[in-house]
């Protein structure tokens, strides 16, 4: 960010940190991400893996196999990922993580710069990915994460704290646009009255700008680092992966919150990753 680069990398963090959590990597370990669509990976060595995010048919050859679940490849299998069926985002972590060029101390790729993952562009057929060294965990082919150390994709209003005046954003539903991305989620349904331009602030993933057409923007993992438009709050982190998981067309209800009640909700997330390693350390 005090370099004027976004920090890309996965939309729902509270998934690929559920998933590095269950396999043991550090929290900030690489993973892959599918975004709507399906996908297939062919493994080249014997890897434990996970998959996670948005709901989707999942196949170990020819077998389905369950989300939040480590699984161990051997050479020459294949995941297939035939469909995704609920969400937006699927995340397919691996035991040590992706192994990619770090820039600017991250292995996230940033598509709009071109820079970062492989060679700066989103994957593509015939892709060869890199891992790390690999740990072992004893729940490989064991047991699924329980529920209740899953993240949670609950349909409830989305929490942010508020900059000036809230009931505008309040009141009332607003609907995902399908003129929305990784850099933003549009919101339609209704106008808000004040957008406007401003001088350029520094923003982040979360802000939420209401440009003067009326129709607010949520700033998301792609956004810029500084914005031009009228800010009426921010999403808090807690909600933020949630958030992102909504698909074009779905209802949103925004509820204010303190920043001490925000500070509490990244707290308690932080509380259950803890919980899915002492979980995947048996």
């Amino acid at each position: 960010m005090s370099s004027g680069v976004p920090r890309a990398g996965a939309m729902d963090l509270r998934a690929a940190r559920t998933l590095n959590a269950i396999l043991r990597n550090s929290a900030s370990a690489a993973v892959l991400e599918w975004a709507l669509t399906g996908g297939e990976l062919t493994f080249a060595d014997r890897t434990a893996f996970a998959a996670g995010g948005a709901e989707a048919v999942l196949k170990l050859n020819d077998a389905s196999i369950d989300s939040y679940r480590a699984y161990l490849a051997s050479p020459g299998d294949k995941l297939t990922i035939e469909s995704i069926t609920t969400r937006r985002f699927l995340y397919v972590a691996v035991s040590g993580g992706i192994e990619t060029n770090i820039v600017m101390g991250s292995r996230s790729t940033y598509v709009p710069g071109g820079f970062g993952g492989i060679d700066g562009r989103r994957l593509k057929t015939g892709d060869a990915i890199n891992v790390m060294n690999q740990k072992r965990s004893r729940h490989q082919v064991l047991d699924s994460l329980p529920r209740s150390l899953q993240p949670d994709y609950e349909s409830r209003p989305v929490r942010f704290v508020a900059r000036e005046n809230s009931n505008e954003i309040t009141n009332g539903e607003l609907t995902i646009s399908s003129s929305s991305d990784r850099t933003g989620y549009r919101l339609g349904g209704r106008m808000i009255f004040g957008g406007a331009s401003i001088t350029s602030t520094g923003v982040c993933p979360g802000t939420i700008q209401v440009p003067p057409g009326g129709e607010p923007i949520v700033l998301m993992a792609d956004a810029p680092t500084v914005g031009g438009y009228r800010i009426v709050g921010c999403v808090i982190t807690a909600d933020l992966g949630r958030f992102a998981q909504l698909s074009p067309g779905a209802s949103v209800v925004f509820e204010e919150v303190s920043v001490e009640a925000a500070q509490r909700a990244l707290i308690g997330d932080a509380e259950r990753l803890e919980r899915v390693r002492e979980w995947a350390l048996g």
